[in-house]
């Protein structure tokens, strides 16, 4: 720092003040005080002109990060750059009231220059002049900051916080959270409401929390959740009642869905008479299987339906329109073996007439009986038809006792029900029998009204590769027409041709008529009631609307809690499990398939429907067997032509058959199949051993003698030693005579050698057996 502390001094005033020096010396200074004055000046000066050539100092700050830290560390010493020797002043002491002593003056020496400490977060500040007082830096009066105790949190975790800067943070000041004001709920004394209802909905609703809710239904032993449906009207109202609340059932939505209240005979009755007509009955043959129900239809109608029926029995409602010299007649053909429970059914509601066909030679069997009951519960009359009368063995008497004895006392007996006696095969009693159905007919008094929107009920559907959905219906009232929309279950439709029974095609169907429709969105289930209305939008809103409901009601029903969930789990997991998937031709079929399949029973395998459909196999169904590892059962159907590839690649079991009873043992013998096979010992000899021999190479051989039955080389052995079985196995060799043998028979002696067996003791015996596997009983 020799370059900055250049003073510009003249060199006459240096020269005067070392004379001056040099005058006084170490002699005493003379009392003369303008030489002082001259000096003090020239001290001034000196200092002032050292002052302002003087650059400050570099002075370094250091952060520290806590206040508190700042005030116990030490400090530390402030790195200067090197400065110049500067000559040291005279000290000159001057009072007010004496005047100065002349001092010696002693040349300038270098002085040293101590590090001073450094300041703790300072501004550089310069140094005061020479003879000024240097003031203090002002007190802090603020409190020193609150130690924060840090926490190991998420912001450590990856890394977000700086220890260094943390101090620096400017913190935000604490605001009290500003909460809105508290609207009052204001809850509705009245609602009305659809069911069913979500607890959630309606806790919505009444302005309510749903735990609310859930609370007092507990208190009333009704263990719901949140997104359970409340189906029950009294429920939902008491619920309303305990909270203040009035709640009214909507019951418009579905009355709309419905279309009408009315039932189809309701509605005919409450047509003026003005509108009504008289329409042709409707007859339903019911009867035990092949006791010549279509055979007599085939001998009315001129037909041969029964060459066309696989198995020679009738597996699929019929529906006919016959012209008779007693009048026209809608006749229903109806399956008579057992597993068509279902279609009976749909005969027995929708018809006015029930022939029940007998056979003569036979008499009542039980879906006889069956049709019999069917026909009361539909409170429909009965007309009884003893067919076979042209066989040897006919007895028409026996008949009678048994229908006697079912309260269906027969006219000969004095009853009221109608018997006639006819043969298929010779058209004995025909005429007579239409004749009878006219005048049931006529004592019945059917009316309808073919001006009235048509209603009907769907008989029998099937899916077809040209026309897609089609379905078989009885217009019951009113005409139905070609390009009618109309609404059936939960789907809907624009009829686009309609076909009689005799495949001819007809633009209106009236009453009491049985036709073929196309044009359908889905396929109809069979049993379902078909109404037309105004326009196809209509039909679609109200189709959805009743779909929508459906889903509601399905999601209303109770389901298994866990705990039922595991017990039904544990009873049904010792058991094996077949997934089915079920194709069939038609709707009606397909019911009876899976009424049949349900009423096996077994303890052991348990059927499971994976899937189920009307169509023909196709491949869909293949991939969905092999993922599902099932079986596809096909009932009067055929397996689409680019299928047959990949049944063999994927190797998927498929079993189809045109009779049902057939597919039933069929589906019974892979259940079987499943089962492992029970293990059967069967003895087959008995040789008591003498002695033992042992062999180096072989090890224990048995000298034995046969006491029972005979001893093959290929039977297993049991070890049996005082009673208890200590070894299983196999024959390794069997001797005779130093030769090997087959067979040892009962008598002679032999040698045994059994396959890893070292304990061999005289006295054991040795009981030949052979393993036949049977198969289990379902």
């Amino acid at each position: 720092m020799g370059k900055h502390l250049k003073l510009n001094i003249k060199n006459t005033q240096l020269a005067e003040a070392f004379k001056v020096k040099k005058k006084i010396g170490p002699a005493a200074v003379p009392e003369d005080t303008e030489p002082k004055k001259k000096l003090s000046r020239l001290k001034e000066d000196l200092a002032v002109k050292e002052k302002e050539s003087e650059p400050p100092k570099k002075k370094r700050a250091r952060i520290i990060a806590n206040p508190e830290e700042a005030a116990t560390r030490a400090p530390e010493p402030v790195e200067e750059e090197p400065v110049a020797p500067a000559p040291e002043e005279p000290k000159v002491e001057l009072s007010p009231t004496t005047p100065p002593a002349v001092e010696k003056v002693e040349p300038p020496k270098p002085a040293e220059v101590k590090p001073s400490p450094a300041p703790v977060v300072e501004a550089p500040s310069f140094k005061p002049a020479l003879g000024a007082t240097r003031k203090e830096p002002a007190k802090e009066l603020r409190l020193a900051k609150r130690k924060e105790e840090t926490r190991f949190d998420s912001r450590d975790r990856q890394g977000l916080r700086d220890i260094d800067n943390e101090a620096w943070r400017k913190r935000r000041a604490h605001k009290p959270m500003r909460r809105a004001a508290q609207e009052e709920i204001i809850r509705p004394k009245s609602l009305t409401v659809r069911l069913p209802i979500t607890i959630k909905d309606l806790a919505q609703e009444m302005k309510l929390k749903a735990s609310q809710l859930i609370a007092k239904l507990f208190m009333q032993g009704i263990t719901l959740t949140l997104n359970d449906y409340l189906d029950d009207e009294t429920v939902v109202q008491l619920l309303g009642h305990d909270f203040d609340c009035e709640i009214k059932i909507d019951r418009s939505e579905q009355e709309r869905i419905r279309i009408t209240d009315q039932t189809i005979r309701q509605e005919v009755d409450a047509t003026t008479a003005d509108d009504l007509v008289l329409r042709c009955p409707v007859v339903a043959f019911m009867g035990h299987v092949d006791h010549g129900k279509t055979s007599l239809i085939d001998y009315i109608r001129k037909s041969n339906r029964v060459a066309g029926e696989a198995g020679a029995i009738t597996q699929h409602i019929g529906a006919f329109r016959v012209k008779t010299n007693a009048g026209d007649v809608a006749i229903l053909d109806t399956p008579g073996h057992e597993a068509f429970f279902e279609m009976r059914s749909r005969g027995a509601n929708v018809t006015d007439i029930v022939i029940l066909v007998i056979a003569g030679d036979e008499g009542i069997r039980a879906q006889t009986e069956e049709a019999i009951r069917q026909a009361r519960e539909a409170n429909v009359p009965i007309l009884v038809a003893l067919n076979k009368c042209d066989k040897p063995n006919f007895d028409a008497q026996k008949v009678y006792r048994d229908l006697a004895d079912r309260e269906l006392l027969p006219e000969a007996w004095g009853g009221t029900t109608i018997t006639v006696n006819c043969s298929a095969v010779s058209g004995q009693g025909i005429v007579e029998l239409l004749e009878m159905i006219a005048l049931q007919a006529e004592i019945l008094e059917l009316r309808a009204n073919p001006k009235a929107r048509a209603r009907g009920t769907v008989l029998e559907s099937e899916m077809h590769k040209g026309l897609g959905a089609v379905a078989t219906v009885l217009v019951q009232n009113g005409t139905l027409r070609k390009g009618d929309a109309i609404v059936f279950g939960h789907y809907s439709g624009r009829i686009k041709t309609m076909q009689d029974d005799h495949g001819k095609m007809i633009e209106e169907a009236g009453p009491s008529t049985p036709v073929k429709i196309t044009g359908l969105s889905e396929l109809a289930e069979a049993g379902n009631e078909f109404i037309v209305v105004k326009n196809e939008k209509e039909a679609r809103e109200l189709a959805s609307a009743r779909a929508e409901g459906f889903k509601r009601e399905t999601a209303a029903k109770p389901k298994l809690g866990s705990l039922e969930k595991m017990m039904a789990k544990k009873e049904s997991g010792e058991k094996k499990i077949l997934p089915l998937i079920l194709r069939a031709d038609v709707q009606g079929s397909l019911e009876a398939l899976k009424t049949s399949l349900s009423k096996i029973r077994s303890d052991k395998v348990r059927l499971e429907i994976v899937n189920d459909g009307v169509g023909e196999i196709s491949e869909s169904d293949i991939a969905l067997a092999a993922a599902s590892k099932a079986t596809i059962v096909g009932f009067h159907t055929s397996i689409e032509s680019h299928a047959d590839d990949l049944i063999k690649q994927k190797k998927v079991p498929v079993y189809t058959q045109d009779v049902i009873y057939h597919l039933i043992d069929e589906v019974k013998q892979r259940m079987r199949q499943l089962l492992d096979k029970i293990e059967q010992e069967n003895d087959t000899g008995e040789a008591l051993v003498k002695t033992v021999f042992k062999s180096s190479q072989l090890g224990l051989i048995a000298g034995c003698q046969i006491t029972e039955g005979n001893i093959k080389r290929q039977h297993l052995v049991r070890q049996v030693r005082d009673g208890e079985i200590i070894w299983k196995g196999k024959i390794a060799s069997l001797k005779r005579m130093k030769e090997d043998v087959k067979e040892v028979q009962k008598g002679f002696e032999c040698g045994i050698l059994l396959e890893g067996q070292g304990d061999i003791k005289e006295g054991d015996l040795l009981q030949a057996y052979e393993i036949t596997y049977l198969e289990q009983d379902l």
